[in-house]
């Protein structure tokens, strides 16, 4: 009986390709354990999206090669993004890894391990390996509609790392979400690098209304959420569907970066701080929306007077949710070789006071809910989430426990603030 260990660090993109592993593994009669010790192959699934992600999965290979060496386990199978970024230098780097894939290569894993091969990355970016089963073991899903970028941010890898935007069918897609909705699931989370630009290269024009359209009519959806949207990407169809449709969460991810326009053109960003004051002035016209936002501090070239116009920023529009990078100057990016590179404590400093200032804005949110009720998807015996909470970077509502199954809904009264997350109890109604 050969056992086998997955091991996943990065993004819902990858929670996706790790679940579309498993399945092919299964499918070719592994088990699966979650004990390292008793795997005979383990599978490491990177991020290398900036350094601290590399760094992270060289000190997951660090202890597998060291349980390897010990003879814990017999394989270690490293998969994704690292190998795109560091192609064949990691063979020489890691001599004890017996395998080498390539984002290419998902579907070829069970393959790859019975023919021994050493490395596997196509020489084409075909990223996208469409119709593969998965295991769902949450009681929401995420969709992956495409993969790639076509954005070239002048700090990013993304474009390198996983190629141009590739689209995947409307039909493809909705046949997906509609077996996921029969099994049971309640929530759907549409992903991509970029939404908003979903069908740019299918269909000739970003086509996200379009896709919304058809995923709404699913008998027994219920919740429909959309992730990674870019700014520039809006259009006023998008929004109105966003706006009048009750399955679509009133939720929305839309990374800014940053609010100065200096900076904004030397991230070849394609839009100004006036377009994001008109975009958000539309979208704040939806009731209820609550909008989670990103950026990034200590670009080359950010001046104090850069970095006060970010932080006045997020003081007037009040993003309910927040997160924010320090940023990572990363080898083959055009910010890479820009002259004025910010020192790492002013970097610290402007991140300690953005995250400072939103906490205030994000606690005074959430108290705000106290008293009122919400539906809420139940995920765990005691935890469960409301529409304004994503996955795993919103927190939780905390509730006492309660004979209702994991992935059903209940009503739930908003007791108090308990730090990110919400104590609730649950009502009938």
């Amino acid at each position: 009986m050969k056992k086998f260990s997955l091991i996943f660090l990065g993004c819902p993109k990858n929670q996706v390709d790790c679940e579309k592993i498993v399945y092919s593994l299964l499918k070719e009669g592994y088990f699966i354990t979650t004990n390292l010790k008793e795997a005979e192959i383990v599978i490491l699934t990177t991020c290398a999206f900036i350094k601290q992600g590399v760094k992270e999965c060289e000190n997951w290979l660090k202890k597998l090669i060291a349980l390897k060496k010990k003879g814990v386990i017999k394989k270690i199978i490293l998969y994704g993004c690292l190998v795109e970024r560091e192609r064949e230098g990691l063979i020489e780097k890691y001599p004890e890894v017996d395998c080498f894939v390539g984002l290419g290569g998902l579907n070829k894993i069970p393959l790859l391990i019975k023919k021994k091969e050493n490395y596997y990355l196509p020489k084409n970016k075909q990223v996208l390996i469409k119709n593969l089963p998965r295991i769902i073991t949450e009681p929401f899903s995420y969709v992956k509609i495409a993969d790639g970028c076509n954005n070239c941010c002048s700090y990013c890898l993304i474009p390198k790392i996983r190629g141009k935007y590739q689209s995947r069918e409307i039909k493809e897609i909705k046949e997906e979400v509609k077996e996921l909705v029969d099994l049971g699931i309640k929530e759907i989370i549409l992903i991509a690098q970029d939404t908003t630009l979903y069908g740019i290269d299918i269909y000739q024009k970003p086509s996200l209304a379009k896709l919304l359209k058809e995923l709404i009519k699913i008998k027994n959806l219920k919740w429909l959420r959309i992730l990674y949207t870019h700014p520039a990407h809006y259009d006023d169809e998008l929004i109105r569907i966003i706006k009048d449709e009750e399955k679509i969460v009133k939720y929305l991810d839309i990374p800014i970066q940053h609010a100065s326009n200096r900076i904004l053109k030397l991230m070849n960003r394609p839009y100004t701080q006036k377009d994001l004051i008109k975009l958000l002035e539309k979208l704040r016209k939806i009731p209820n929306l609550v909008l989670r936002t990103t950026v990034m501090v200590g670009f080359p070239y950010e001046e104090e007077k850069d970095f006060l116009e970010l932080l006045s920023f997020i003081k007037d529009f009040k993003f309910e949710y927040l997160g924010c990078f320090i940023y990572s100057r990363e080898e083959n990016t055009f910010a890479y070789n820009l002259e004025k590179q910010i020192k790492e404590n002013i970097k610290k400093e402007r991140y300690q006071k953005i995250m400072e200032t939103q906490q205030k804005i994000t606690f005074n949110f959430l108290n705000s809910l106290k008293g009122k009720i919400f539906l809420t998807l139940m995920e765990n015996k005691n935890l469960g989430r409301a529409y304004f909470q994503a996955p795993e970077i919103d927190g939780y509502v905390i509730f006492n426990k309660k004979d209702i199954k994991i992935g059903e809904f209940a009503n739930c009264k908003i007791l108090e603030r308990k730090g990110y997350d919400l104590v609730g109890k649950i009502i009938e109604k």
